[in-house]
């Protein structure tokens, strides 16, 4: 346990545990809102390949990490128009948004590099700066949510709307704004897959997680920090199945694969009932019903 628990796998759950932690913070503003963020997973890869793109084309991964949350914006902006005054259902034009965004890039990245050609890899970003990034974004959003009118007008459109409504408050403007940010998030912490660890893209380079940190959103009540706390166990989970991968062992390298996802499950399945789920979240708002 020594030889893994190494401060080079420490370092490694911080890479690996920073996209999701940015993706999840994301999703906690939106989904305070009442909003259910399904299309988290087609925002991140979108802001991948739109990081990815930039940064090749201008050699700098800060560029390509401002184009990542500008493209996950406009994906937001998608879900706003449907599930916010469209009133369409949120299940499935998430997970619609997140296939699309899917079969999308793939589509792109395809017309630029053909298969069995290796992508030139990026200018990285360096460890620290993003988990520097990372803290910010996270007192940030935890400011806002807990110390600003706008955190306690969000509150209560995601807990009820009706009321919130009755009291003056902007309630699809609120739900919009807060998408807004949440795929601007999503998008940045894609970007920071791209532009940090990996140093390249390729298809599905998310791996499934957006779908993690909508769990982690769950296991951490739609709170900020507990948020983060379980994307870094997420991260070392990740980097322990990398290391034990390359140790002598019977078990199929198929379950090391499994292991990080395996433990956010049971975590979420542990906490599930304890978390307190926004009273509106997924119920779109119409002025005048009940």
């Amino acid at each position: 346990m020594d030889a893994i628990l190494t401060l080079a796998t420490i370092s490694a759950a911080l890479r690996l545990a920073i996209p999701v932690a940015l993706s999840a913070l994301g999703a906690v503003v939106s989904e305070r809102s009442g909003v259910l963020n399904l299309g988290l997973e087609g925002m991140m890869i979108s802001g991948a390949l739109a990081a990815y793109s930039a940064a090749e084309a201008t050699g700098s991964p800060w560029l390509g990490l401002l184009a990542g949350a500008i493209v996950g914006v406009l994906a937001g902006a998608v879900l706003v128009a449907f599930v916010v005054y469209g009133r369409a259902n949120q299940i499935v034009t998430g997970i619609a948004v997140s296939l699309l965004a899917g079969f999308l890039t793939t589509y792109l990245f395809q017309q630029n590099y053909s298969i069995g050609q290796v992508p030139p890899r990026l200018n990285r970003i360096g460890l620290v700066a993003l988990v520097l990034l990372t803290v910010v974004l996270l007192a940030l959003v935890w400011f806002v949510l807990e110390r600003t009118v706008f955190g306690l007008a969000l509150d209560a459109v995601g807990e009820a709307p009706e009321a919130a409504d009755a009291l003056g408050y902007g309630v699809d403007r609120i739900r919009a704004i807060a998408t807004l940010i949440g795929g601007g998030f999503a998008g940045l912490g894609g970007a920071a897959l791209v532009c940090g660890p990996l140093g390249l893209f390729i298809e599905n380079v998310t791996a499934g997680r957006g779908w993690v940190a909508l769990a982690l959103v769950v296991f951490a009540g739609w709170k900020p920090l507990p948020a983060v706390v379980g994307a870094f166990l997420f991260g070392l989970s990740d980097a322990v199945q990398l290391r034990l991968q390359g140790t002598d062992s019977a078990v199929p390298y198929e379950f090391f694969l499994a292991l990080p996802y395996l433990l956010t499950l049971i975590a979420l399945v542990l906490r599930a009932r304890a978390s307190r789920t926004p009273a509106a979240l997924g119920v779109p708002f119409v002025r005048g019903t009940t």
